[in-house]
């Protein structure tokens, strides 16, 4: 099984992934990935809950995560903690590049499935990356 987690400022932009990984365009790699999409509080955390936090329950259940987040504002920034505590065996972290482009094109968003889907099933190759920007 290969478990995305979703960003808490992703919520909405989850469920036009996921109407699209629904798709009969991607149903055969969705299905061989026995992908899964969490969100926060499936997981036990709320979405103000720190970035640091976030990421290592990622880190300690196997699930990738899916999010736009890319500051460093401060010791807890998910930024901050990937450089800290990553290692040559820590999972990447997904980020969509242009969040606001899901909602306003329709390419944008298949670009951004196909590259999800692609970096899932290569993910042993991404191991100690970092961050994988979607698409």
């Amino acid at each position: 099984m290969t478990t995305v987690l979703i960003d808490g400022n992703l919520d909405g932009h989850a469920e036009l992934l996921l109407t699209r990984l629904l798709s009969e365009d991607w149903k055969v790699v969705v299905d061989h990935l026995d992908l899964r999409l969490l969100h926060l509080p499936e997981v036990g955390l709320d979405r103000e809950c720190p970035d640091d936090v976030i990421w290592r329950i990622c880190q300690a259940n196997g699930y990738f995560l899916l999010t736009d987040n890319r500051n460093m504002e401060s010791d807890t920034s998910l930024e901050a903690t990937m450089r800290r505590e990553g290692t040559s065996e820590s999972l990447p972290v997904l980020t969509i590049s242009d969040s606001k482009r899901i909602y306003q094109s329709g390419e944008y968003l298949e670009k951004v499935v196909e590259t999800l889907l692609d970096r899932l099933l290569a993910a042993a190759n991404y191991r100690g990356a970092g961050r994988l920007y979607l698409p």
